[in-house]
């Protein structure tokens, strides 16, 4: 099944693919080279949709389903919530929402999504025909960066020698193998997120690009958040979780230091027995809810998301991709 994302036709976003391949496999001197010219100039929307273009196409997974969604984070905002990405894309697959989540171990601490679903004995090695499977069956995969796409191990040694943050730092969350179509992307900067809305854009993808006022890479339950709407266009928002949910959520209510508790929390909020972690859950669906067509405005959309988590298909539905 054949899902491009978008046209072949930009040459900006073509040239910076054929960078990228050329580069990928050139000795450490040029990579920094490379990277350190691209931060004195700043990377264009069009060339970052360029190298994470490439980089998709030099994983090993070659195949593509239409219509997929993933919902993922920078990470990066220091607030040791639970990893509620992760909850969101157990809950999509619930509803039916064929989600492609893509992810990796924590890089400072072990609150990344991949340590949960190593938590949850999910088994991260899978051919093609299992991804396929898994979608087409469970309506779920869940994809680990290092173990389906080794370019950017390529790179570690260059940017280990740079004092600045590089493009790399950008792509990871754009670099889903699998290239879904829907994407909601949560990060810790307002102006970060503006560029990831205008790279989503460029790829001809539908999206969400979220960041909340308190530097959550996430919808925040405390304070309002801003949302830039990608569909052919961007149109930026802001929502309060008090006119979503009816109630704000304190950040010490969803977050803790402590990775089995933090993963012991999101179970209990999948269950829907932690109704502070099940709203927070519930509302950071609510943009994929809408993106899929399920639910057209944010109070119906966090409706059918909680009815889902208490109705105990979310938990279940997390049981079955584990097996």
């Amino acid at each position: 099944m054949s899902n491009t994302g978008y046209t072949t036709r930009n040459s900006e976003i073509m040239t910076a693919r054929d960078t990228m391949k050329k580069i990928i496999d050139r000795p450490d001197s040029e990579k920094i080279a490379f990277l350190t010219e691209i931060h004195n100039r700043g990377e264009t929307p069009a060339e970052i949709a360029g190298f994470a273009m490439a980089l998709r196409e030099m994983s090993t997974i070659k195949v593509r389903y239409p219509k997929l969604t993933d919902v993922v984070g920078t990470g990066g905002d220091g607030k040791n919530t639970v990893n509620v990405s992760t909850g969101v894309s157990i809950l999509l697959a619930s509803m039916g929402i064929k989600t492609a989540k893509h992810g990796n171990f924590g890089v400072t601490g072990h609150h990344g999504s991949a340590d949960f679903m190593k938590y949850m004995s999910y088994n991260f090695k899978m051919d093609e025909n299992t991804i396929l499977n898994n979608i087409l069956n469970k309506n779920y995969v869940y994809i680990l960066a290092p173990e389906f796409n080794k370019s950017f191990a390529k790179f570690s040694s260059a940017r280990r020698q740079l004092s600045f943050r590089t493009v790399f730092n950008i792509l990871g969350p754009l670099t889903n193998p699998l290239n879904p179509e829907l994407v909601v992307l949560g990060t810790y900067s307002e102006e970060l997120a503006k560029l990831y809305s205008e790279v989503i854009m460029e790829e001809g993808k539908k999206g969400f690009i979220v960041h909340a006022s308190d530097g959550m890479d996430e919808l925040s339950p405390t304070v309002a958040s801003t949302l830039y709407m990608v569909d052919g266009g961007v149109k930026k928002q802001t929502v309060d979780p008090e006119n979503i949910i009816g109630r704000h959520i304190k950040l010490e209510d969803i977050s803790t230091p402590d990775p089995v508790k933090s993963f012991e929390m999101l179970l209990s909020g999948l269950s829907g027995k932690n109704k502070d972690v099940a709203g927070f859950i519930a509302l950071n669906a609510v943009p994929a809810v809408m993106l899929n067509g399920v639910r057209r405005n944010f109070e119906e959309a966090y409706g059918i998301s909680m009815d889902y988590i208490e109705s105990g298909k979310a938990i279940e539905k997390l049981k079955e991709v584990c097996q």
